[in-house]
């Protein structure tokens, strides 16, 4: 694979601070010839000269991994297989070294175009589907018929008498009360289907924020470290209620609000939070301590995404707000130092771990996720969680292991072989064309039944790791990690992979058409 092209920020980086070359090389250890390379993207960097580099240049590490590249790189490859027929997805490279500013703004766009195509579909999905519409149409057509069927007698028949003309202009007034009450219901309508498809760009831009940051936050980290809260169910209830005013109420799953997408819900005028009878131990205490981050830690969230240049939308910062209470739950159900130093010891077995956090298995990917503090770092872990129709409907990437950013992934990787079996533990190693090595391990469960004949969506979870890091797991006792061990041969999408003759294949490669 080419290096990824970071030389132009480490030379940006470091004219901003005035180091010359020669002063810069010095304090690495190497020649100005290197650093001339390394700048010109000509030298690939890492390990401990990536670090020295990162610590001489005032830059956290992420900063000069090339993640942010490789993403970007990513995209514009989806751009090219998408839009831009013919176009060579490694000349994104060139674009990307030579001209940053222009590639992000063609990616800017390329999103703009994407969330205006979702908008264009969203509304006439409604205006095609929509039972409300619909049913306020005919009613508009029947009372604009009337008016006009009113108004032609009371302009042919001048002569009316005074008791027809008041009937008639009584008609009249009831009608266009209708067509004013059945105005207002459209313009409630419109108001909430511009506010839906207004939203549709408020993943892509939590994605990118939770990607810059490596999904890791230490001031939220220490924020739940104070709280020091008990995690356990009665203990945060009690806290609730005393520091708060908040009630827990349980109810029958068939009793929560429709609006609802969780399994609790709360109500301020009440102060009554509410969470459905028969949901899970693992869930209840994750609501409770997603309920304590909310009241908790306003203002450490406000701060973390405030001035975030990703969060462009309102859509966007909400959701991102909803990401980092969950994330403080998270700290407060698994605090940070003891599930680093449980993982390690049982090598992230992850049903050992829900039982000694009484967490739930996706609970406990997503916080291994979040193990980035310095000199405590956990396996470095992608994450993805795809429905029972492929679509990836949640992803945390790695540097070197890009997620599909619409979509689902290649049909080979681990997390769809999962889906066929629920709690089959699925461990395989994946080879990309580049050559490059991932351990994936997924699985796949349902949600737990609250209720008779309540329908149970099936979902896969699957976490990734490089090659390197594969011994520190337990799932990998046993298998060859070797670089002569078998490996399935995956790609990304088949858009991106240029392997032939895949039996899996579904749509042609934008790279084997370049070629």
């Amino acid at each position: 694979m080419p290096a990824l092209p970071i030389g132009h920020r480490i030379r940006a980086r470091r004219k901003e601070i005035g180091i010359t070359q020669t002063a810069l090389a010095k304090s690495l250890g190497i020649s100005v010839s290197y650093v001339n390379l390394i700048e010109h993207d000509k030298r690939s960097i890492g390990g401990a000269l990536l670090n020295r580099l990162s610590e001489a240049l005032g830059l956290e590490t992420g900063a000069l991994d090339g993640a942010q590249e490789r993403r970007v790189l990513d995209e514009l490859a989806e751009i090219a297989a998408t839009v831009a027929q013919g176009v060579e997805p490694e000349s994104a490279r060139d674009l990307l070294a030579r001209h940053e500013p222009w590639a992000r703004t063609l990616l800017m766009l390329h999103r703009g175009a994407v969330r205006d195509q979702g908008m264009i579909a969203a509304l006439s999905d409604r205006l095609n589907q929509d039972p409300v519409l619909n049913a306020s149409v005919n009613d508009m057509l029947s009372s604009a018929t009337a008016i006009r069927s009113v108004a032609d007698i009371l302009a042919e028949t001048p002569d009316l008498e005074s008791a027809q003309r008041a009937r008639f202009d009584a008609i009249v007034q009831e009608e266009a009360a209708r067509l004013s009450d059945v105005t207002r219901t459209l313009a409630k309508v419109f108001q909430e289907s511009q506010a839906d498809v207004r939203g549709l760009s408020g993943p892509e831009e939590v994605d990118d924020y939770l990607y810059r940051r490596s999904n890791h936050f230490p001031a939220l980290e220490a924020f739940a470290e104070r709280l020091a809260i008990d995690p356990h169910p009665a203990p945060m209830i009690a806290y609730l209620e005393n520091r708060h005013g908040i009630r827990l109420r349980r109810i029958a799953s068939s009793e929560m609000p429709s609006d609802t997408t969780r399994a609790s819900a709360y109500d301020a005028e009440a102060r009554t939070l509410t969470i459905a009878e028969g949901v899970a131990p693992a869930t209840i205490r994750f609501e409770l301590a997603r309920k304590i981050a909310v009241m908790e830690a306003g203002d450490a969230i406000a701060a973390e995404i405030e001035g975030a240049p990703e969060l462009a939308s309102e859509s966007g910062q909400a959701r991102a707000g909803r990401a980092l209470a969950a994330y403080v739950a998270g700290a407060i159900t698994m605090p940070y130092a003891a599930v680093h130093e449980a993982a390690e010891a049982l090598r992230y077995d992850i049903d050992a771990l829900a039982v000694r956090f009484g967490a739930s298995a996706e609970q406990l990917c997503h916080r291994f996720t979040t193990l980035k503090r310095p000199g405590a770092e956990g396996v470095p872990f992608a994450m993805l969680r795809a429905n029972a129709a492929g679509y990836l409907t949640k992803r945390f990437p790695l540097p070197r292991l890009p997620m599909p950013r619409h979509g689902g992934a290649c049909p080979l990787w681990a997390v769809y072989s999962a889906m066929q079996t629920p709690d089959l533990r699925v461990a395989r190693i994946a080879e990309f064309p580049n050559g490059e090595r991932f351990f994936m391990l997924a699985r796949a469960t349902r949600p737990q039944a609250t209720a008779y004949g309540q329908t149970r969506p099936s979902f896969a979870l699957m976490l990734a790791c490089e090659i390197v890091h594969a011994d520190r797991l337990v799932y990998s006792a046993g298998m060859d990690l070797s670089a002569s061990g078998l490996a399935d041969p995956v790609g990304s999408t088949c858009l991106l992979c240029p392997r032939t003759g895949c039996a899996h294949r579904q749509e042609a490669s934008i790279r084997m058409r370049a070629t």
